[in-house]
């Protein structure tokens, strides 16, 4: 009977370890009913994607204001300004009714001179004077003119801040003409009802510019000497040319 014996022990061990390999495997085996696991978006590492732009009306947004562009420097109110000026001088229209100003007289040169003092950041109120000394005209080779202008005027800058100083002026004066003629000398005197100039000065220093204009000037001769007037009529004058100007306290 000792080979039942030993068939029982090995049917005995068998059963053992068997046992013992199932509960090693139990072990080892993931629980297929738990849910999978998931990362939390909290936990999850940062990006490197930008934010996006703050919401309107987001109480937490701190992000300061861009700073506001200061104005151009005010360089016109509370400063004096003087103008030299050079010009080529055309008169034209008539001198009085039936007596052109092309046949007593021609074009010649011009100076002037002006006088301003800003009273705002774009207006400046002002002097000028202004001399023409003409040459012969069509029905008198022989005749000379000199003719003078004095008034004021009121001159609007257009911009502030650059080295170029665009401007346009309009003002109102007095005219004297005179022409001497182998046949003797008549002088003429009127109201010069309006003078239009446009021009730029351009500072080269803080003090110191000089830049072109034009100008066109009507006025109306109602005292004549002698002999006197007949009938007035309108007289017109063209100018063109350059001017130095000194700016004080400068630009």
């Amino acid at each position: 009977m000792a080979w039942l014996r030993w068939m029982t022990s090995l049917s005995v061990a068998a059963l053992v370890t068997s046992a013992l390999t199932a509960s090693a495997a139990d072990a080892e085996a993931p629980n297929s009913g738990d849910a999978p696991e998931t990362s939390d978006p909290e936990g999850a590492p940062a990006t490197d994607a930008p934010p996006g732009p703050p919401l309107p009306g987001d109480d937490d947004d701190e992000t300061p204001e861009p700073p506001l562009v200061p104005p151009a420097l005010d360089t016109v109110a509370g400063h004096l300004n003087v103008g030299l000026g050079a010009s080529w001088v055309i008169p034209f229209a008539n001198l009085e009714s039936g007596q052109s100003q092309g046949d007593a007289m021609g074009s010649g040169p011009g100076v002037s001179l002006d006088l301003a003092y800003g009273v705002s950041r774009s207006v400046a109120l002002g002097v000028f004077g202004q001399g023409a000394f003409l040459g012969e005209g069509d029905n008198c080779p022989d005749c000379t003119t000199t003719s003078y202008a004095f008034g004021g005027f009121i001159r609007y800058h257009l911009v502030q801040g650059v080295r170029f100083d665009p401007w346009m002026a309009a003002g109102i004066g007095y005219r004297l003409t005179s022409i001497d003629s182998p046949a003797g000398k008549v002088d003429y005197a009127g109201i010069e009802w309006l003078r239009l100039q446009v021009g730029g000065d351009w500072y080269a220093f803080d003090k110191l510019a000089f830049g072109p204009f034009v100008e066109l000037d009507l006025g109306r001769y109602t005292d004549k000497s002698p002999g006197g007037v007949d009938t007035s009529a309108n007289h017109w004058q063209f100018a063109s040319g350059v001017r130095v100007v000194f700016d004080l306290p400068g630009k």
